[in-house]
């Protein structure tokens, strides 16, 4: 069991799997972000991934969150879902629900029961001007 020095259990994991995002919003990507900023970042492989989860596992986590950027765009998204499903923990994802319908069925294939999606406004033209893409009625 993971204890801290206030003698606080950590049984939650949060893995940032991207720091990429298909949303261009205005606190994440400012407009004087230089071109490329995000380019050539080492990330960690889904080998890695899946290794870092066992460890925590192993020591007591009970919960895995992935998160981003938007976690969705990584190409390889669907493995490490599908490869973190194996682990006896809460497999959770934070997403901006773009690319949920494309998802669906291997989050439901991993056992994923709760998806957080961040979304910015409910009324149309302001969250377009936050985050610079029209995709308010997909989401």
């Amino acid at each position: 069991m993971l204890t801290d020095k206030f003698s606080r259990i950590h049984d939650y994991l949060r893995i940032s799997i991207t720091d990429k995002c298909n949303l261009r919003c205005t606190y994440c990507c400012p407009v004087d972000l230089p071109k490329g900023y995000f380019a050539g970042k080492n990330k960690m492989s889904a080998d890695e991934i899946d290794y870092i989860a066992s460890v925590f596992v192993k020591e007591g986590v009970n919960k895995i969150r992935l998160t981003g950027g938007e976690p969705l765009v990584r190409k390889d998204a669907k493995e490490i879902i599908q490869r973190l499903s194996k682990y006896p923990a809460a497999l959770v994802i934070t997403t901006n629900g773009v690319y949920v319908d494309e998802f669906i069925d291997d989050f439901k294939d991993a056992g994923i029961h709760s998806v957080n999606v961040s979304l910015d406004s409910l009324k149309r033209e302001k969250n377009y001007s936050i985050t610079q893409r029209d995709e308010f009625e997909r989401v």
